[in-house]
Order: structure tokens, then sequence, then C-alpha cells
């Protein structure tokens, strides 16, 4: 059992969340480390969400209620930072949930050394069928300070060797921050930053972090809607904007080397871009796929996979007269199917005609399983088309940041 010394304060934005907000919460007050403060951000929700979130003070001592307006996850966020009262806080998503030793591990993890900041590298994907299954495989684990960040932190966060890479995940529901440092970081980040603000806070954690600590446990539970409609943002790039120049300034002003951190900067855009506005990176080149070079306009395409990244490839294809869409393929295709959707399953590829198969998972991990699965069902290794890291290399966005 950890020292219970370390008080943690866990912010919980709300949001009209009513079906999975028991779940979140009772995962939270039912932790083995009971040092805790638990803070429900009521981000404006309306009256049944609103009289919800206040019945949980009876249940819990520990549990303190905010009412505020609607103003977006960053703006309930910062509320929670400035009323917290704990040494450390910590950010849990309203329709997720946590292990029951998650911030027990949390605190064993910062105890003695007491870093700015501090993360679980690996986490679970809930699906709706039941399945979890975990996203990264993460070996990193130790503690370091400013002077190794370089080396040992910085290459890890947003690899620039695959797309898109990283060991240190970029959401804060993973990281635990030193209250006085989450409050001076929030507090540089612009109200007008709508999008990648998780992104953005952590970009500058790094760069102003004196100390850092990591381990591998996998105690996070992040809900994934398989039912959600994907959404396209045309005006995606224009939002991240404030984003891209807020961590571009940053990098500019920090002592660290900076062409590394402008190039992983950049691939974020593009990776926010893949999973909101494909679109916008589709007109960024008149002879290929972005970022598949080897698909050249007039290819016949098949696309395994309909995550958020799948259904945008296919939404920007579907009706593009330049690509032929041959078939969309995923391992859930049964519970697709039931949702509407028109996907076949794995072994169906086979007997499908097509140029290229694109991969359109983003993970790694799980897109070079499905790599080795796809060739050693026979498929010829030279019809999958792997991202062109060369393309990502070039400059797409036309974002000018003045420094």
């Amino acid at each position: 059992m950890a020292d219970e010394v370390i008080k943690i304060s866990v912010i919980v934005p709300v949001y009209n969340e009513m079906k999975y907000l028991d779940t979140c919460v009772s995962s939270i007050c039912n932790q083995s480390y009971r040092n805790l403060e638990i803070i429900l951000v009521d981000d404006g929700s309306g009256e049944p969400c609103h009289k919800l979130c206040d019945e949980y003070l009876v249940k819990d001592r520990r549990i303190k209620v905010i009412h505020k307006e609607n103003g977006g996850s960053l703006s309930a966020r910062r509320k929670g930072i400035e009323e917290a009262e704990g040494d450390y806080v910590a950010f849990v998503d309203s329709d997720d949930w946590v292990e029951l030793d998650f911030y027990e591990k949390m605190a064993e993890l910062i105890a003695g050394n007491k870093p700015d900041m501090a993360v679980a590298s690996n986490y679970y994907r809930d699906y709706p069928d039941g399945q979890s299954v975990k996203v990264y495989d993460n070996k990193r684990a130790g503690y370091w300070t400013c002077d190794e960040f370089e080396t040992e932190v910085f290459p890890y966060f947003i690899k620039t060797e695959e797309f898109f890479d990283t060991e240190f995940p970029i959401a804060m529901t993973y990281y635990m921050f030193d209250t006085s440092f989450a409050r001076r970081n929030i507090l540089k980040i612009e109200d007008k930053i709508k999008t990648s603000e998780d992104y953005t806070f952590l970009m500058l954690a790094f760069l102003n972090a004196r100390s850092f600590a990591a381990n591998s446990f996998a105690g996070y539970h992040y809900r994934s809607n398989m039912n959600s409609k994907t959404h396209t943002l045309k005006n995606m790039k224009d939002l991240l904007r404030p984003s891209y120049e807020a961590v571009m300034r940053a990098i500019y002003h920090s002592d660290y080397a900076k062409d590394n951190l402008e190039k992983k900067n950049r691939l974020h855009m593009y990776h926010a871009l893949m999973l909101k506005d494909y679109g916008e990176l589709l007109k960024s080149t008149d002879t290929f796929l972005f970022p598949f070079s080897r698909v050249r306009k007039g290819s016949r395409i098949l696309i395994y996979g309909m995550g958020l990244l799948g259904k945008q490839i296919y939404n920007a294809l579907k009706d593009n007269p330049a690509y032929d869409v041959a078939g969309v393929a995923d391992r859930k295709w049964e519970l697709l199917r039931e949702q509407g959707e028109y996907v076949v399953s794995p072994d169906a590829i086979l007997s499908l005609e097509y140029d290229f198969i694109i991969i359109a998972i983003t993970y790694p991990n799980i897109k070079n399983q499905v790599k080795k699965e796809l060739i050693n069902m026979g498929i010829d290794a030279d019809k999958i088309a792997d991202v062109d890291l060369t393309v990502l290399d070039e400059e797409h966005l036309s974002f000018k940041t003045e420094k």
C-alpha cells in the first residue's frame, strides 16, 4: 500500500453525461488509495445531470461539485485545477473509468521524487461489445530531470520514425501533475484554443517541467463508442492553428533543440486532421493519396479499419472520381453491419480486387499486427501501402507563426 501522505485531486469534467457517470465516479470513490479529493465540474449540464452531480455530495464526503457555465473540457479542467486542494491533480473523463488500484500505483510512482508530472503509459480501450483492448504496450518506466529530456523523454513523445507513434500518450487523463505546476501551465493556454487542448497542455508541460516520472501500468479505461458518427469539421485547420502557434512559440522560447520538436508539432497536426478533416489533407497533394505516396490517383483502394481514420478516408474518397474504393474491411464487421455500415470481414479481402490496401489505424502496434495477419493470409506485402514519412517532412499546413 502506497504511503497516503500525498493528496490527489481527481477532476471529472461533466457535460450531460448520465449513462456512465455512476461507473466513473464509483471507480474513483472505491480506490484502494483513499487520500483523494474528487471534483465534479458540471460544465453547464441540463437539470437532470446537474441534479445527479449534487446527489453525489451525500455519497462521499471527499466529493466536491462545481457548477459553471458551459465552456468546454479545457475550461472545466481549468476550474477544477483552480479549486483543487490536493498536492497533485489528475483527470478522468465522465464516460471513462479507472481500475481500483490506479491511484495507488500513481502515488507510488511520484512518492519520493515528487516530479512535476507523471504518467501511466498504458491504457485500455473498451468497446460496446465488452471487449477491452490494451492500446499501448510501452515498457519505458523511470524518473528523469529536464537535463535528460532531449535524450530520454522527447524522442518517445510523438516519435518521428513512424506515424503516429508515442510511448507517452497524448491525453491528460493518463497523467498527474503537481498542482502548482498545473496552474502555471494552464494559465498559458488561451481560451481561443478549442481543439487539441490536451496536446497543447502536455507539450507546454513537457517544455516547462523540471522532472518527469513514468510507469508502464495500465489502469485507465477509455470508452470507445463505435456507434458515434464521424463528424468532419470543415474548419478543422483553422481550429488547430491556435494550438499549433502556441506550441511553436513555446518551442522557440525553450532551451531545447528546435527542429525535431517543430516536426513533432507538425506530425500532431497531420494526425488531428486525418481524424477530423481528412479531406483537407486530400486536397494538399495533386498526384497521390496523402500520406501514402505509392497510392497514385486512379488507384483502387481497399480500406482496412472503420474507426475514426477509416471513416474519414472512406467519406473523403467514396464520391471522389480520382479514386475507387474497392471495399472496407474490419475485424468488428458484424457489429458495424448492425449499425448500418457495409463492412466485410478480413477473410473476404481475398475475393476482392484492389491495387492497394490502406490500413486505416494510427496505433503502430495494432497496425503492424494487422499487416502481419494480412501477409500471413497470403496478401502481397507490396499491395499494403505504408505511410511515407518523407511526405510528413513536408509542410502541407501553411501555418505561419510569429515567434
